[in-house]
């Protein structure tokens, strides 16, 4: 879950570095209509149409007005131009469409990253749904009362996150040592808000998976929980507010 301080502002820290880099981007374009004989290839003179942070890497994708996909650091100091590859989906980016829908999806089968190794916890049968989820944070205990009237429809494979302190380390500790020995009881310790009541682990059980989900969530960018990968691989930040009809919700645009 993740914590917002009350702000005296009107848009949010992150909403305001994205403005940032807008106005950063669009004053480096607006100076490539300049003539600059240390271009080898000047930049063109187009304006911005549309932008999307990526989630790693620090880049943003930008689409100038004359169609052009373009990417921005995140300072909006260089730009990079010319081909670039989703290795995570092996696809070439050549449109901002694509590179924002792929953006927006991850393909755990072809990263061949199988969430048992992170000690995830499963309730249901069918379709897996990824849930990374944190043993205390409130929204992840309501979404799963909502998951409950779909565990005949879809397999939900709920993967303990520590990100709100050292209850939460503890917790999570504990919870992929007893996964390991006692999946059920480890699903009814989750399910039922009783892991701060599990006994302290053996020392050294449970540490490897607690590592190695943390070493997965900064390489997949999950920054809060709960954090969700559907079926199709689309993902989502928080709790929806119909689970069922986003994992239903097909998706807008095809490869």
């Amino acid at each position: 879950m993740r914590q917002n301080l009350d702000s005296p502002f009107d848009e949010t820290p992150e909403r305001l570095a994205r403005h940032l880099v807008a106005s950063l981007a669009a004053l480096g374009l607006a100076a490539a209509s300049l003539a600059n004989p240390g271009l080898a290839e000047p930049l063109p003179s187009a304006s911005i149409a549309r932008m999307a942070q990526l989630p790693s890497g620090g880049l943003q994708a930008v689409e100038t007005t004359d169609g052009e996909l373009l990417f921005f650091s995140e300072n909006g100091r260089y730009v990079l131009r010319g081909s670039a590859v989703d290795l995570w989906h092996g696809a070439k980016l050549t449109a901002f469409d694509q590179t924002q829908r792929l953006a927006g999806r991850i393909d755990l089968a072809r990263l061949k990253l199988d969430v048992a190794d992170l000690g995830a916890i499963d309730v249901g049968e069918g379709p897996e749904v990824v849930v990374f989820i944190d043993p205390f944070c409130p929204h992840c205990t309501a979404l799963y009362a909502d998951l409950a009237p779909l565990r005949a429809t879809y397999r939900f494979r709920l993967v303990p996150l520590p990100v709100l302190g050292e209850p939460s380390q503890r917790a999570v500790l504990a919870l992929a040592c007893l996964a390991g020995t006692d999946p059920e009881q480890a699903r009814e310790a989750l399910l039922g808000g009783l892991t701060a009541d599990l006994p302290e682990p053996a020392a050294g059980c449970g540490e490897v998976v607690a590592q190695r989900t943390l070493i997965a969530a900064q390489i997949l960018g999950i920054r809060g929980t709960p954090f969700l990968i559907a079926p199709d691989g689309r993902l989502r930040q928080g709790r929806p507010d119909d689970l069922d009809a986003w994992l239903a919700a097909s998706e807008e645009h095809a490869e």
